[in-house]
């Protein structure tokens, strides 16, 4: 009995795996449907074009906070391709910060709204994420950020953007100016 139990097992195994179905998840001719990631690398600047809202700047011990400034900014790109630029912009700035004034130091972090001003944009924008540190040198401040947007509406809802900025400013904080290296990312 037993014999005959391992006998139709081992057929109903055979009967199931006799297939003239691919067993592959995806077939070969269907392979062209699965979407690949397209990167396009950028270079560019931004700066400040104006103070929005100061926020609250408090000074304690030779450490300066300060939470929730506005301040309005452009963003200008260029893109390695040569292809239409859906990044160039303008937008709000979110800045927080911790100086350290005696250590020469801080800690930087916030968030953009970016409009592109691209017609091919359709209106859409990016939501950006950014954080990083600074050095104050007899120059001025050396901020260094890393910066992760993902787009919301129009044509930017696939897309997001990831790129590194290093803002240069004088001691004084005012005017900055960044130097972007980065890519979009369509998924």
């Amino acid at each position: 009995m037993k014999r005959l139990y391992v006998l139709f097992v081992f057929l109903g195994l055979l009967l199931v795996s006799c297939s003239n179905e691919q067993q592959s998840p995806v077939a070969p001719t269907d392979q062209n449907s699965l979407t690949k990631n397209i990167i396009r690398d950028f270079t560019g600047i931004d700066y400040p074009t104006g103070l929005i809202d100061p926020g609250t700047t408090t000074e304690h011990n030779g450490i300066m906070k300060i939470r929730d400034m506005h301040q309005s900014f452009v963003l200008e790109a260029t893109f390695i391709d040569g292809e239409v630029d859906i990044l160039s912009g303008e937008g709000d700035l979110e800045l927080n910060a911790n100086i350290d004034w005696n250590n020469g130091t801080a800690f930087w972090w916030g968030k953009k709204t970016l409009t592109p001003s691209a017609p091919e944009a359709l209106g859409g924008q990016f939501k950006i994420n950014w954080h990083g540190s600074g050095t104050l040198s007899a120059s001025g401040w050396t901020l260094l950020l890393d910066e992760v947007g993902h787009g919301e509406g129009g044509a930017l809802t696939s897309i997001q953007c990831f790129f590194s900025n290093t803002i240069t400013s004088p001691p004084e904080l005012s005017p900055w100016m960044g130097d972007i290296d980065g890519y979009l990312k369509t998924h």
